[in-house]
């Protein structure tokens, strides 16, 4: 199943206004952990070009030690985008950053879409993603793409804050491209901004950053305010709203949602399970509920399914709680994301799953020669070879019969059990008072509920 989200790029005069609504702050940890995040986190890349951006680690608390990054599960069908990262692991040293690039490729076939990916990062029990999303449209005119990461953040009175607009050349555009803002508001209390450099150079396939400040004093209002950043190079002109929450020194109660593992390979036909975890912060405490993005509608098995347990968690002050997505492995494969989202009044933060279905550990088995001729009095043998298939890796049951049942009819040997790769002998002996005829054997192997056989047939003859 192949989930696509839309991202939909906001255009036209945007002034910096205030809004009612805001998301919460993250309180700071006591323990060594890490950050993930992705510079820039929104790509655009043209149908059967590739796109980059870069992981940035931080160490915090005093964390040292290897991080391994992981990039999206990749789907198997024909123009899927493929995902590479390097290195695969970085070395993180105490209140230290290390850096990685991921890579995006797209071929002629790829869909062109939206899609929501993340590069996975773990160290011992811990576990964090960066989220990218990128954009995949036709290939057409030199053009540029235009970001800020974060695009919303949240600032406490007096502070200053700051966001990444990064830029990057799409179809081999090259050019300076100039950099302005909406105009900040006129009084004494309303934040400030600016971003510098005003401008920069793209070269073809290249990237360029500047930064957008918001200075605040202690007066400013706890409301939101919109900073549009507009790029522009000749006739070209692209724009993006960078959010910027402001709130009094004592930050209000939230919470945050995350997945361990974030993303999953499932046998068909199986179930795998991401553990969701919700954190209070600044004294949050209520019930939050907990759902899904929708399951594809088409019949199981053969769809892939999901269900999130408990649907509702109730969180106690600087606590946490968890539930359990479980994603069943539909048979006809396919791979796709689960948003999993938490509200409690006006509050919702979500978090992403994504999953892949890999064919089901299975193996098989050939009985040959296909047929063999006996004289009466004498043995014959058959080869039986056994292969494991997508890591099986168990011990085989073999048994054996032979049809029609005569008086002094064939007598048949075989080992059992066997190794999954591996080549076995079957012996089929026959007397003097053996019928004439023509016989058929049928080998049965068992592991569990798999069971597979193969025939064959000896002709007795005087």
């Amino acid at each position: 199943m192949k989930l696509f989200f839309l991202f939909i790029l906001l255009t036209g005069l945007v002034f910096a206004v205030p809004s009612g609504s805001w998301t919460g702050v993250t309180s700071a940890a006591t323990t060594p952990d890490f950050t993930m995040s992705a510079h820039p986190n929104m790509l655009t890349i043209p149908q059967g070009s590739a796109g980059k951006t870069m992981i940035l680690l931080t160490s915090l608390n005093g964390f040292q030690g290897n991080v391994t990054l992981s990039p999206p599960v990749s789907c198997l069908a024909i123009g899927c985008p493929q995902y590479t990262i390097s290195p695969t692991v970085v070395k993180l040293a105490p209140n230290q950053n290390a850096t990685a690039g991921f890579t995006i490729y797209t071929f002629s076939q790829t869909p062109l879409a939206t899609y929501n990916v993340a590069v996975t990062g773990t160290s011992g029990n811990l576990s964090h993603s960066a989220p990218v999303t990128f954009t995949v449209v036709a290939s057409g005119p030199p053009d540029f793409t235009i970001s800020a990461n974060p695009p919303s953040q949240t600032v406490i009175a007096g502070n200053t804050a700051k966001s990444q607009i990064a830029l990057t050349s799409i179809n081999s555009f090259n050019g300076t491209v100039k950099l302005t803002t909406s105009p900040a508001p006129l009084c004494v209390s309303c934040p400030n901004w600016g971003i510098s450099p005003s401008s920069v150079d793209l070269s073809p396939g290249g990237t360029a950053t500047s930064t957008l400040t918001f200075y605040t004093t202690t007066g400013t209002p706890p409301t939101n305010w919109v900073v549009k950043v507009t790029g522009t190079s000749g006739s070209t002109s692209h724009n993006v709203n960078v959010t910027f929450i402001v709130v009094s020194s004592t930050p209000a109660p939230d919470f945050t949602m995350t997945a361990n593992p974030s993303s999953l390979n499932i046998p068909a036909g199986t179930t795998g399970k991401s553990t969701i975890t919700l954190t209070s912060l600044n004294g949050f405490s209520g019930t939050v509920n907990l759902y899904t993005s929708p399951s594809p509608l088409c019949p199981s098995p053969a769809c892939s399914t999901w269900s999130i347990h408990p649907t509702s968690v109730n969180l106690v002050p600087n606590g946490s709680a968890t539930a359990t997505l479980s994603i069943y492995g539909g048979t006809q494969g396919g791979y796709g994301n689960v948003t999993v989202y938490g509200n409690t009044g006006n509050l919702t933060h979500s978090t992403i799953v994504s999953f892949k279905i890999t064919p089901s550990p299975d193996f098989t088995i050939t009985l040959s020669p296909s047929s063999q001729t006996v004289r009466k009095g004498s043995t014959t043998t058959f080869t039986i070879q056994v292969t494991g298939t997508n890591g099986f890796n168990n011990t085989i049951d073999l048994t054996a019969t032979i049809a029609p049942i005569t008086r002094h009819g064939p007598a048949i040997s075989l080992p059992s059990p066997v190794g999954p790769y591996s080549t076995s002998t079957l012996t089929v002996s026959t007397t003097r008072n053996t019928q004439l005829g023509t016989y058929t054997i049928t080998v049965t192997a068992t592991n569990g509920s798999l069971t597979h056989t193969s025939t064959a047939t000896v002709t007795v003859t005087s």
